[in-house]
């Protein structure tokens, strides 16, 4: 199902520890759930993560791997670059799905897109969520509208 006109999203994070959600600010961001595709898990997070064209792959923080019950550090690690830095990353198969986001910025149960074992590289270190280029917007035919702080996502034709 194409997601037309989504609001951009702003996180804003609150004393308590949780986060208000703001549609309409901030950055492409997707509510996302992902899991461990190993039938023995029942393990998942969900989570905001963010459209990101200058990102070769999706790079999720290593704690999440863990949070998925991946053994971190039991495959070889790869390096990855950003702007400023680089630092060790760790690739886990694991599947994503793209849940529809309601009025007031919260996530639904409606999955729109499923993406099934797909690698994803945990960065030691990181903090955000990233969707990127090989893994993930390869899939899609994406468009953004900056001015408006709007985007389309949508299945090629």
């Amino acid at each position: 199902m194409p997601i037309i006109d989504h609001p951009f999203v702003e996180f804003i994070p609150q004393a308590d520890g949780s986060f208000q959600v703001i549609p309409g600010r901030g950055q492409p961001m997707l509510w996302t759930r992902v899991s461990n595709p190993d039938p023995r898990s029942k393990m998942a997070i969900l989570t905001l993560a963010l459209i990101d064209t200058g990102a070769a792959e999706c790079v999720f923080p290593g704690s999440a791997a863990i949070q998925l019950g991946h053994k971190l550090k039991s495959v070889a690690p790869k390096t990855i670059r950003g702007i400023n830095s680089s630092a060790p990353a760790y690739s886990h198969t694991s599947r994503i799905e793209i849940l529809e986001m309601s009025p007031n910025g919260s996530p639904t149960d409606n999955v729109l897109y499923t993406i099934p074992d797909t690698p994803i590289d945990f960065l030691i270190g990181g903090q955000n969520f990233l969707l990127g280029v090989r893994n993930f917007l390869s899939r899609f035919v994406l468009t953004i509208d900056y001015p408006n702080k709007r985007f389309s996502l949508r299945k090629p034709s």
